[in-house]
């Protein structure tokens, strides 16, 4: 396990088309035959690194978690439109006794040209103090129990391609190159049947459970 900044993809000609041998973190080449791009967002950064369009947009969105001491049933919940705060939230318990909140509005989108220029680094993606506040309140309206200041305050960037499909797959032109982002908020759902597809793809040539084609 190697902690730091992916930098780009080192490669050099192989015949007609590249291969990968190796990946700049923090300034230094690791070596590698196989690199899977698999950065969320800022995958977009692999447009540069292989000559080929990443088309992505991260949406920014903050999110709210309260901490029950009582079991929370497991039901969650969404909710319509809220004209006073503008929001809309979607209320997920959790087994561990927390509540997860999001949908509360006033998402920031960052073009994938942004992204490439470094302007929002995931250590800058943080949550917006007025739609916490906005959450919180409309939140607070619903459930005494738990309502007040929440106990996490966080946010997150979604990867979102403009077809809404992610992106997996081989690159085509750089040999043991590829690519695996774009699920948007359903990241943490596909990601067993992601990687198992992608792993088939690295290891054995070809994925076996499902057909990458529609989403090279």
């Amino acid at each position: 396990l190697l902690i730091g900044a992916a930098e780009g993809v080192e490669t050099e000609a192989d015949g007609d088309i590249e291969r990968v041998t190796g990946v700049v973190v923090d300034g230094k080449v690791v070596p590698a035959e196989k690199v899977c791009v698999c950065l969320g967002p800022w995958a977009a950064l692999a447009q540069d690194w292989f000559n080929m369009p990443v088309p992505m947009t991260g949406v920014k969105s903050s999110s709210i978690v309260y901490k029950s001491a009582e079991p929370v049933k497991p039901f969650a919940i969404f909710c319509g439109e809220d004209p006073r705060y503008g929001t809309h939230l979607e209320i997920y318990p959790r087994n561990s006794g927390e509540v997860y909140i999001c949908g509360i509005g006033g998402s920031e989108y960052v073009d994938g040209t942004q992204l490439r220029r470094g302007e929002l680094p995931p250590s800058d993606v943080k949550p917006d103090p007025a739609r916490v506040k906005a959450a919180t309140a409309c939140f607070s309206e619903m459930s005494h129990k738990l309502g007040g200041e929440p106990d996490v305050v966080q946010a997150c960037m979604r990867p979102c391609p403009p077809d809404a499909l992610p992106i997996m797959g081989k690159v085509p032109h750089v040999r043991g190159a590829y690519i695996s982002a774009g699920h948007n908020c359903w990241g943490i759902l596909w990601a067993p049947v992601s990687g198992l597809a992608m792993s088939e793809l690295i290891l054995d040539g070809a994925a076996s459970c499902v057909d990458l084609r529609h989403f090279s």
